[in-house]
């Protein structure tokens, strides 16, 4: 967070429409100048902040308070935030006005016009509710308290909490994502759902509405050729309706050719339109056969990279929308097809721009690290939002809910936390059945439709060696040191699966001045120069393509991160190495056994 901050207060930063993949024309985005105050000492609830701030600041939505692009302060520990904002009345005359926050860490609680509307838990998964029946007839007040915790109890991902790892960044607090407004029926789509059956040739679509209803749902597919394709069906007093629409010759999504066929859906009562949403979908299959990863059927080598998705200016959030396709630009130009976001479920806006520009996605929840009833409750509901939320994208190829077994440190010896990473397994193929689950990326595999390893050996030898030994004996330690972690826990055999090393590399190159070697973390040896950090990153890159048995490699990261330095780019995205001489080596990992 070294730039200077950019948006000036007139500015309306992120006006982009924050959720592509469900539209309606109609809505109003929030974003911009809001009325802030920190509440280190959480008095303002005793105090009737909810009615109306005392002193307030200014703050820059949906930028967290403390970063450049919101423009606010926020002392350090400060675990409580207010936001208020007047908005005039209402223009629509709307069943229901929805007031949308895309996300806000940790807990948010909403009042309109002094009355309490809506309480929500979750630092990711997004929050949306009815403010009508609360609207005066001149000017409303919003007023939006979010508090956070230190707690590790908490899924948090790798903001710091009340102990910090030397992986683990600053924290944020508060809103992050775009907060706006939407005219709806009672009765209108919520959520929209596709699976592809690339065998049948056919496209399911599962609409999910707001209520039971009687209502008739019409779907309609723009084919390449301009010809629509229409189906329609009663939900007959449900509240979904799963309907299917055969589509012959598909234009198939792939890394290659990311085509997106146009969706509209149509609410009829009485053959009115009462609703209306536009939508888009990728065909595309995933599937597994012979330990080969197949993408429509055939076998793809997946060249990932891990990214932290933290920015310059906005830290948590992008100040742009270009900033977010820009991320997946330069991932692709690097060579690779795959980014598994780590530790954070990120912007919808990202998702759009992979799945326009063709780049493969693997989404990770954020974890904690003290496994308890608490973190079970919140992290198994925000799960379920999150894939509701972003089942529709078809950039997403794989499902990451635990990684290295974070709060889930004894799953060996205590039944609970293994039972609990499985029954997530189930329950996500039971949300999302389309697509892979990763449960617990790195080690200590129970369930899952791969087997993924995290190894930072850095030579040939050590590499091949280390994963023919698993391979052998999935059960023996995966790595040295004081807490050794198996490949797979006692009774899984994972050997029969595609094998992939989702996470390597981390070779780290001090490339700016923003911080000294000495404070830095970064695995193995730093490298003396740039020549040398390209030296061993090809190495290493020789090395996995020298592994037949891989099915794919996920290298650590995509950028640095405050003292992690073991990004291919700088926290501003300037390769440390020729760009062109990078993509040589990753796409030539992988190439000629498979597309």
């Amino acid at each position: 967070m070294t730039q200077t901050n950019t948006l000036k207060l007139g500015d309306m930063p992120r006006p982009e429409h924050p959720r592509p993949i469900l539209t309606r024309p109609e809505w109003l985005n929030l974003n911009g100048a809001w009325s802030f105050k920190a509440d280190p000492d959480q008095i303002g609830q005793a105090q009737g902040w909810s009615t109306a701030l005392p002193a307030p600041d200014v703050i820059m939505v949906p930028f967290a308070p403390g970063t450049q692009a919101s423009g606010a302060p926020c002392p350090d520990g400060c675990l409580s935030v207010w936001y208020e904002r007047i908005i005039p009345e209402s223009p629509w005359r709307s069943e229901e006005t929805l007031l949308h926050i895309g996300a806000a860490d940790h807990t948010t609680t909403i009042w309109i016009n002094g009355h309490q509307v809506a309480h929500h838990r979750g630092g990711y998964s997004p929050i949306t509710t009815n403010i009508q029946p609360f609207l005066g007839a001149t000017q409303n007040r919003i007023v939006i308290r979010v508090n956070d915790t230190t707690s590790w109890q908490q899924p948090r991902g790798k903001q710091a909490g009340d102990t910090r790892w030397p992986i683990d960044y600053d924290p944020i607090i508060g809103i992050w994502q775009t907060v706006w407004l939407e005219p709806v029926p009672a009765v209108r789509v919520t959520q929209v759902h596709y699976r592809f059956d690339l065998a049948e040739q056919c496209l399911t679509v599962i609409t999910q509405l707001s209520k039971h209803s009687e209502a008739e749902i019409e779907i309609e597919v723009q084919q390449p050729n301009g010809q629509p394709l229409r189906v329609r069906g009663s939900a007959k007093g449900r509240s979904a309706l799963t309907q299917t629409l055969q589509i012959s010759m598909p234009r198939l999504w792939h890394p290659q050719d990311p085509y997106l066929y146009s969706v509209s859906i149509r609410l009829l009562t009485n053959e009115i339109e009462t609703d209306r949403v536009e939508s888009y979908t990728g065909l595309r299959s995933l599937s597994v056969a012979d330990d080969q990863i197949l993408l429509n059927g055939e076998p793809i080598y997946l060249r990932g990279v891990l990214d932290q998705g933290y920015f310059p200016e906005g830290w948590y959030t992008a100040t742009t929308d270009n900033a977010l396709k820009q991320d997946v630009e330069l991932t692709l130009a690097l060579g690779f097809n795959l980014a598994r976001k780590h530790q954070k479920f990120e912007d919808p806006r990202y998702l759009y721009w992979a799945d326009r520009l063709g780049l493969m996605v693997w989404s990770e929840m954020p974890s904690g690290r003290i496994f308890s009833e608490t973190l079970m409750t919140d992290l198994t509901a925000e799960w379920i939002a999150l894939i509701q939320r972003d089942q529709p994208h078809p950039c997403i190829v794989g499902w990451v809910p635990f990684n290295e077994s974070w709060g889930l440190w004894h799953q060996s010896t205590r039944p609970e936390q293994r039972h609990f990473a499985d029954a997530i397994y189930h329950l996500t193929k039971a949300l999302d059945p389309t697509r892979p689950v990763i449960t617990n990326d790195g080690w200590e595999y129970s369930t899952g439709d791969y087997w993924t390893l995290h190894l930072y050996d850095s030579t040939s030898a050590t590499l091949q060696n280390r994963l023919a030994s698993l391979t052998q004996n999935p059960a023996q330690s995966i790595h040295d040191g004081p807490n050794p972690r198996v490949g797979a826990l006692a009774g899984a055999d994972p050997s029969h699966l595609p094998l992939l090393l989702t996470e390597c590399g981390g070779i780290g190159l001090v490339a700016t001045s923003d911080i000294g070697p000495g404070d830095a973390f970064f695995y193995g040896d730093m490298p003396q120069d740039a020549e040398e950090f390209l030296t061993r990153t090809a190495a290493l890159l020789d090395a996995i393509n020298e592994t037949p048995r891989l099915r794919g490699f996920v290298w650590t990261q995509l950028t640095d991160v405050q003292q992690e330095i073991n990004g291919l780019l700088d926290f501003h995205r300037n390769p440390k190495v020729p760009l062109q001489v990078l993509r040589q080596l990753i796409t030539h990992t992988g190439f000629g056994r498979v597309s």
